[in-house]
Order: C-alpha cells, then structure tokens, then sequence
C-alpha cells in the first residue's frame, strides 16, 4: 500500500495569502489537492494522509503537518501551493517544484512529477529548485513543494480561475504519483464492445433476422448483459438495449 501525505498550502484566512483581488490562496490550492485525491482513490493500493484541513478554517501548523506524514510512514510528502512575487499584478509567470538541497529522493520525486504540472497547468517551465523549506526539511520521506503559478500574475491567474484546469491539474498530480510507483487503475466492472470491422449490423432483438441498424469501426458501446448463445453463435446485449455479435472477428471486448 502507498501512503500519499498531501496538503493544501496554508488556510483560507492565512494573513497575506491573497491575490492583489482578494482571492485566497487556499482556495486554488485546495481544489488542486481536493482533485487529487479523488483520482487518486482510482488507483489501488494506495492511501492518502490529507495534511491540512480540507475547511480550510485552521492553518495547520506546519509541525503538525509533518508529524502527521511522519507518523504515518508516508511514502511521500507533496505541499501544494501558488506563489506569489510583490503582491501586486505583474507578468512573471509559470509553476516550479522544490526538494531539500541534497536530498537525491527528493529530487527524483520531483523530476517525476514537476513536467506533469507544468504540462496542465500550461504555463512556463520555471524548473525544480531547492529550498531549506520546513515541509521538505521535517519530512521523512521524498517531500517535494509546488508552486503551481503565481496568484499576482495576470497570465497565470487566468489558469488559477478556470475551475477545469485546477481538476485537470489534480489529475495530472494523481497520474504522475501512480504512475512513478506503478500503480494500477481499478477496475470499474463495466464491460465495452469496440467495433473493429469497417461496418456491423446490430439486431433489435437476440435473433440474427432482426436487423436493426450499421455500426461503424471505432466505435465503442457498454455491454449489459455478457455473451450469450444466439442460433448457433454469441451475442452481447449493450446498454442502448440492441444486440450485437460477439464475435472477436468484428468486436472488442474489454473491462475497465
């Protein structure tokens, strides 16, 4: 089982953490952190070991963070943050990762990690720095602490507001940790049909007579009742209520 210890930089009503229109810090970190998590949990055999506080009423002193990864035995510590330059707008732009100064797990975890950041967040590559911070000092496990941009920079504030790249930044975080322990998606228990002929009767009814309309190559179609015997060959019901061949000369089937 992998031990994730995750936090959102800050509280919501940490003094200062805002940008030059009021907005909190917390709050983007939190919805990074929050889509982490959730996706996350779609890999098996891990564990997430949340840091802050998810109502971001308490800034949860930094101590108590690293205890807490500490006590647990996380694997790896990632804080998750967005910076800030003089607090008033600006052009300076783009996400960066930190690791302790010597620390070669801390510098592997970030190179495993920053390019999938950078890459949703869609902004300039500042690079991987080091930096005696407290979370990436304590730890006892590769810590590593992003800046996913800056709060005061009228380009990255763009990014920071859009609600879908905050998801999708979770997401990329969440696949670049599984991905950097090999962990595996779990299974959905849903089945699909792909159509892998260049055109496929589907029938009305389970009764190779009942023709009902051409499907076409590529595409792909939830299965809801398995492979079943049809007049001397198989068929698939799926989940528009037709019935298709099962055929794997003309079908795909796969779980996921």
């Amino acid at each position: 089982m992998v031990k994730v210890a995750i936090g959102a930089g800050h509280g919501y009503n940490t003094s200062g953490k805002r940008s030059p229109a009021g907005e909190r810090e917390w709050s983007f970190n939190n919805k990074v952190v929050t889509a982490t998590v959730k996706y996350l949990y779609e890999y098996q055999n891990v564990s997430v070991i949340r840091l802050d506080d998810p109502t971001g009423n308490t800034d949860v002193a930094l101590t108590t963070r690293t205890n807490k990864a500490n006590n647990a035995n996380a694997d790896i510590l990632v804080s998750y943050h967005h910076n800030a330059y003089s607090g008033s707008w600006g052009s300076w732009t783009g996400t960066e990762t930190y690791h302790y100064p010597g620390s070669s797990s801390g510098i592997a975890l970030a190179r495993n990690i920053h390019p999938s950041i950078v890459n949703a967040m869609g902004l300039s590559d500042r690079g991987i720095k080091t930096a005696n911070f407290h979370m990436l000092r304590e730890s006892r496990m590769p810590a590593i602490l992003i800046e996913g941009g800056f709060m005061d920079s009228t380009i990255d504030i763009k990014k920071m507001r859009d609600d879908e790249i905050m998801d999708r930044t979770g997401k990329a975080l969440a696949g670049a940790i599984a991905s950097y322990y090999g962990l595996q998606k779990k299974s959905s228990g849903k089945s699909y049909i792909e159509i892998v002929t260049e055109a496929l009767w589907t029938y009305n009814t389970a009764n190779w007579d009942d023709k009902a309309v051409v499907v076409n190559k590529g595409e792909v179609f939830t299965v809801i009742k398995d492979r079943f015997p049809v007049g001397g060959g198989y068929m698939y019901q799926i989940k528009s209520g037709l019935f298709i061949t099962a055929n794997s000369n003309y079908v795909r089937y796969y779980t996921k």
